[in-house]
């Protein structure tokens, strides 16, 4: 109090002798803004010396706010005035100021007293998310990492399947990355990514051997492995498949198809029509039937008919009916051949119009199949195309796009529709791969499908070692005794799939595991390394802890900031310059303008 008062007398004492000095002045010009400069000058002197404030709202540094740090976050977004957390001990180990805790749960633990966190990183598993409840959560995902952002292959095949790998890589490098699959130490496909671009890749092989296979896909920067993971593969023996073949007569495409499927144990029976009620038979790897008429019992032996379009439609009306009943119902396959009969409506080709084209010969063309990345030799076919419809899926195209063979369905059971009737010569030219990739995807893709009393599913994406993995088994009656890898484990029956049962195992090893119930065949899966997969893992947290905030039942609330009054002060930056204008006009004055 003493200086403050000290400061103002002085101040005003100057102020006043300044004053009268200019009172004094002969030169009236000027007076007013020259008293106003002095008034200023002093005042302005007068708040440098004492401290000048206000009172004012600030926020309060908010101990209800708090970080939880996950791999991948950045120090740049870290927010001021916030508790900083992390469950990982190598970010705590990089990032000392970050308390370790041991789960997601201890933040939710500390309500009241925390109430909002926000998620830096990748985010967290589902599990972890929901230990986050009651709490506000924000979370700014980051940019995508590197590496694999997606990928599908088929968990199961059968002997003879393709397999067939598809997905999507980030390469940052500013030089090209190669994708190889291997299998049994033999490198079997690869592809070359280009550098900064996110690439749509497929890979493929045939697999030799039966039973599981981990296949392994690397990622090579010139001699540097960026990355190496498991890709397990079950292949199951398959059980003969049992063939029907219809014809009107005895040709070269009907004789070589027998042979090939007899050859590779398929069990055949042939029928072709020799004149009216008179027929000749055949029969591969499978007891005598009386073929003379189709009935249901007879039908009931065989998964797929493969016939002539002509053989087809001679039916009688009760053949007919039969054949579509155990389509539709029964789940049985039909492969019809197109051939020169008329076009009339026929159930069997309703999703399958073909048109022709002029041409004086046939065409000699390469084929496509589908799920295969090389063309196949090229194979002598008829001008004529089936026309694309939204219920079909293309099976055969040429290298012009024409479809050449599709697939529909037939309530339970499916269709293919071939155009194809030459398909011979390409055994007569040696190319026995082309011909069984094509007559085994017609046959795959419509042979009736045994319905198994029980399908086990694992929901897990990428299990991993000390990772939760949900088991779902789907059963008309309901378990007992369900064990993985012999381990008995309790099951939830699901209250909206009454049959379906769920159970949550922790497997605490690497390689193939089981689950089975009572005495019946195990199902396998395999579960990885926690660091496996570790790209698409980053992806799969950021997607579900964005898919938590958007079903926060309080996302939309906004928490006020906190404020308190303070006296805050002036800068004194102000009053110099209030105080150096002031000095300058009187100068300026003094020297120039009197």
């Amino acid at each position: 109090m003493n200086w403050t008062l000290s400061v103002i007398i002085i101040c005003v004492i100057l102020a006043l002798l300044f004053s009268w000095q200019e009172f004094a002045r002969p030169d009236r010009r000027l007076l007013t803004w020259r008293l106003l400069a002095i008034w200023l000058a002093l005042a302005a002197l007068a708040c440098i010396a004492l401290p000048i404030s206000y009172n004012g709202q600030v926020p309060v540094a908010d101990q209800s706010n708090a970080v939880l740090l996950t791999e991948g976050f950045s120090k740049d977004s870290m927010p001021n005035n916030a508790q900083v957390f992390t469950t990982d001990k190598a970010i705590h180990k990089s990032y000392a100021k970050a308390t370790l805790i041991g789960s997601p749960e201890e933040l939710a633990n500390r309500k009241p007293a925390l109430k909002q966190v926000k998620i830096l990183g990748y985010g967290l598993a589902a599990d972890e998310l929901k230990q986050l409840s009651g709490l506000t959560v924000s979370y700014t995902a980051p940019a995508a990492p590197a590496g694999i952002q997606s990928i599908s292959w088929p968990g199961t095949l059968k002997t003879g399947d393709a397999l067939n790998i598809q997905g999507t890589f980030k390469n940052n490098e500013a030089k090209p990355i190669t994708l190889l699959l291997k299998g049994l130490n033999t490198s079997l496909d690869s592809v070359v990514l280009p550098a900064n671009r996110t690439t749509a890749f497929q890979l493929g092989t045939l697999p030799k051997p039966t039973g599981r296979v981990v296949y392994q896909l690397l990622a090579f920067l010139g001699t540097d492995t960026l990355a190496s993971e498991n890709l397990p593969i079950q292949i199951k023996a398959t059980k003969p498949v049992k063939v029907l073949m219809l014809n009107t007569s005895p040709d070269f495409e009907t004789r070589f198809l027998k042979n090939w499927l007899s050859e590779n144990g398929y069990a055949v029976a042939a029928r072709a029509v020799i004149s009216k009620d008179k027929i000749s038979a055949e029969y591969v790897n499978i007891d005598k039937i009386n073929l003379q008429r189709l009935s249901a019992g007879m039908l009931d032996k065989f998964d797929v008919v493969v016939g002539d379009l002509s053989a087809l439609k001679s039916l009688s009306p009760a053949e007919s009916a039969t054949l579509w009943q155990q389509v539709t119902q029964k789940g049985l396959g039909v492969i019809i051949r197109a051939d020169s009969s008329d076009k009339a409506a026929s159930w069997l080709q309703r999703d399958f119009p073909v048109n022709t084209i002029a041409a004086k010969q046939q065409l000699s063309v390469p084929l496509i199949l589908q799920n295969q990345k090389s063309k196949t030799a090229k194979l002598n076919i008829d001008p004529s195309y089936i026309s694309y419809r939204n219920n079909t899926q293309t099976l055969v195209t040429d290298a012009q796009n024409h479809e050449l063979a599709g697939t529909s369905l037939a309530g339970a059971g499916r269709l293919a529709f071939t155009t194809l009737n030459h398909t011979y010569t390409w055994l007569l030219n040696g190319n026995r791969q082309d011909y069984a990739s094509l007559w085994s995807l017609l046959i795959n893709k419509s042979a009736r499908k045994p319905l198994p009393a029980q399908s086990w599913k694992i929901a897990s994406d990428i299990p991993a070692v000390n990772e939760s993995v949900e088991i779902m088994l789907q059963s008309a009656n309901a378990p007992s005794n369900i064990k993985v890898n012999g381990e008995n484990i309790t099951t939830v029956q699901n209250s909206l799939v009454p049959y379906e049962w769920i159970s949550t195992y922790i497997p605490k090893k690497q390689g193939w595991q089981t689950v089975n119930t009572n005495n019946t065949e195990p199902y396998w899966w395999y579960n990885g390394k926690n660091k496996d997969w570790k790209s698409l893992k980053f992806l799969q947290k950021t997607t579900l802890t964005k898919e938590f905030l958007k079903n926060q039942e309080n996302k939309s609330s906004v928490t006020k900031q906190i404020q308190q009054t303070v006296k805050i002060e002036v800068p004194k930056i102000w009053f110099y310059l209030i105080l150096l204008a002031s000095c300058t006009f009187l100068w300026v004055e003094r020297k120039f303008i009197s």
